[in-house]
């Protein structure tokens, strides 16, 4: 699953300005953002397939083999009950691990 998305990019780069690391060597600083930014995805994916019905999992392992984004998207968007909110939750528990209060 890839949620790479510029939203989350975004995201990344605000949590580096809020930790005061935008100062950083240019080649150290693309490394964190990587690094940062790699975790996030994980916690996103985990946390969208704790939530997707068990029954959807075939279908939904077979279209992440298609590597269609907007399609795996929409799938997301249909079987994920508030996926938004799923979403920024773990985006909120991301930034208060990363940053802190």
């Amino acid at each position: 699953m890839n949620a790479t998305s510029p939203s989350l990019e975004a995201f990344v780069d605000r949590l580096l300005e809020e930790k005061g690391l935008e100062g950083l060597d240019t080649d150290v600083l693309a490394q964190v953002r990587t690094d940062l930014m790699s975790r996030l995805e994980d916690r996103v994916n985990a946390a969208i397939l704790a939530h997707m019905p068990e029954d959807e999992l075939p279908a939904f392992s077979k279209l992440l083999d298609s590597g269609d984004a907007a399609e795996i998207q929409k799938f997301c968007a249909k079987h994920v009950p508030d996926l938004e909110n799923v979403v920024a939750a773990e985006l909120l528990g991301f930034r208060e691990t990363y940053v802190g209060g």
